[in-house]
């Protein structure tokens, strides 16, 4: 009698400890319904609420890698160039802004005028390429004027 106890306690513990089949049509699986809001990433795409994640919203995606654009370059009206810019599509990044740009540095020739005293001065950029004056105020003679 002991061992039929024992068998029968076997039979209802093993039949307790069996899970439940997923394949069982009388059992209806429930889906977990989530907000329909979305959220905006940094990189402006949308990812919504995820069921699986407990109702988060799914990861963003991950930075696309450093894009390689062609090393090429653009004359622009000033004369400047400008390259191609990864962030905007490889396309090229503006010409500057004619209102908002210094006037030109202005060159000069690199000739030189004797003074008075017997020094030399040269031209300046920032009066029109004229000649700077001599060391005491006065205009050098071009007459002298010397070209190395």
């Amino acid at each position: 009698m002991k061992s039929a106890v024992i068998s029968v306690l076997t039979f209802f513990l093993l039949l307790g400890c069996q899970t439940d089949s997923s394949d069982s049509p009388n059992k209806s699986s429930e889906q977990t319904a989530c907000r329909k809001d979305a959220k905006i990433c940094p990189d402006g795409q949308t990812v919504t609420r995820n069921p699986d994640l407990n109702c988060d919203f799914n990861p963003c995606p991950e930075p696309a890698s450093e894009v390689e654009c062609m090393g090429d370059m653009k004359q622009c009206p000033d004369g400047s160039f400008v390259i191609r810019d990864p962030q905007q599509d490889c396309h090229f990044k503006a010409c500057p802004d004619p209102d908002q740009q210094k006037e030109p540095t202005m060159y000069c020739t690199q000739d030189v005028a004797q003074c008075a005293d017997g020094s030399y001065v040269g031209r300046d950029p920032n009066n029109n390429c004229e000649f700077k004056p001599c060391p005491d105020g006065s205009q050098p003679e071009r007459s002298k004027t010397r070209i190395d």
